[in-house]
């Protein structure tokens, strides 16, 4: 049995009003995934979220923005020998669901991301999640629900 705790972070579902949302290549962790990151000592969720965006997809999220967090976490195990899997068992994502706005920019920041796609549930499977899929499977789920 794995004693080691879960990594705290953040993940945003980025959603257009025709239910399409985000994800992009990650260079850096291979496979497709969500905007994500782990929290920093003592950092707020959602002061994370608007952190790991403006990071990553250099997204400036306003107090206009329509943000909604699930009232469940998601957990997923980190592959042996990747980064933070000496301290961590996995992560576990507290996850937002942030709607669209037209006048929102992505632009990926660093080898977190190369190519995004907007995409539908739909479309899930043609994607690889590697081992984030249980995850994002039902972080998509409970989040269309909710909307």
């Amino acid at each position: 049995m794995n004693s080691k705790p879960f990594r705290q972070a953040v993940m945003a579902i980025i959603l257009k009003p025709d239910n399409t949302f985000l994800i992009g290549s990650s260079p850096r962790d291979g496979g497709y995934k969500f905007p994500q990151g782990g929290l920093e000592e003592g950092e707020d969720k959602k002061d994370g979220l608007y952190r790991e965006l403006q990071e990553e997809l250099g997204t400036v999220l306003t107090s206009d923005d329509k943000i909604i967090k699930l009232p469940q976490s998601f957990k997923y195990p980190y592959p042996e020998h990747r980064p933070y899997s000496e301290k961590y068992s996995g992560q576990e994502l507290h996850v937002f669901v942030v709607k669209y706005r037209k006048t929102m920019s992505f632009v990926p920041q660093d080898d977190e991301f190369d190519k995004l796609h907007w995409i539908a549930a739909t479309e899930l499977d043609q994607f690889d999640f590697r081992h984030r899929k249980e995850a994002y499977y039902n972080a998509i789920l409970k989040a269309l629900k909710m909307i």
